[in-house]
């Protein structure tokens, strides 16, 4: 039997980046300490800076887990929307949407991240962008463009609406008519959603008679 890896040491630097990736997409960058990110993990501020000397570094790898979980889910979709005839192409978009939605649902704390990200937040940071979500965007984009352009739909700006809008809606989710916040946690709400999200794609994407 192959003896096991895992040391004390590596289980504490897992406890001090999940812990960063609880706070940080509850709170913001901005908003948190190392001392609260040690505290949370179960660790003195020493071991924490041990693994990660500065916020900054620790920040750098809580936003690759939240791109590399991104790309995992949803980077395939898009790129099978590129190629191959336009009903082929729509059902790989709807893919992309169904995957979208099932990442957030599981995994709330991804669009927090970059939602916290997109109101400034860590803005010292300036370059991430260009070095990660930016290429994964453009395959995105790219996905959308096979079928959006025909159809006279700006890409970008459409991919950008389902994105915003699943990103919103894990976030806040809706009012159910008794003044009663409701999102991802209600199975009903949730159909009605992503139905509601192919039918925006269909509706955006038109494809020739």
């Amino acid at each position: 039997m192959v003896a096991s890896m895992d040391t004390p040491e590596t289980g504490e630097r897992e406890a001090v980046v999940g812990a960063a990736i609880r706070l940080f997409s509850a709170l913001s960058y901005d908003s948190t300490s190392m001392a609260q990110v040690a505290e949370a993990a179960g660790v003195d501020v020493a071991t924490a800076t041990h693994f990660f000397p500065t916020k900054r570094g620790l920040y750098l790898e809580v936003m690759t887990y939240a791109h590399r979980a991104l790309a995992a889910a949803v980077e395939q979709p898009a790129r099978e929307a590129q190629a191959g005839p336009p009903e082929r192409s729509l059902a790989a978009l709807h893919r992309f949407v169904d995957a979208y939605i099932d990442l957030c649902a599981e995994h709330p704390e991804i669009p927090a991240l970059w939602t916290h990200r997109w109101m400034s937040d860590a803005s010292d940071i300036d370059d991430l962008e260009e070095h990660s979500l930016q290429p994964l965007a453009n395959e995105f984009v790219a996905g959308f463009t096979t079928l959006a352009e025909p159809a006279g739909t700006d890409p970008a700006l459409l991919t950008y609406t389902i994105v915003w809008c699943i990103h919103g809606f894990t976030l806040s989710g809706t009012l159910d008519g008794t003044g009663r916040r409701v999102g991802m946690d209600d199975p009903e709400l949730l159909r009605r959603f992503r139905a509601h999200m192919h039918e925006v794609l269909d509706r955006m994407v038109r494809l020739p008679d």
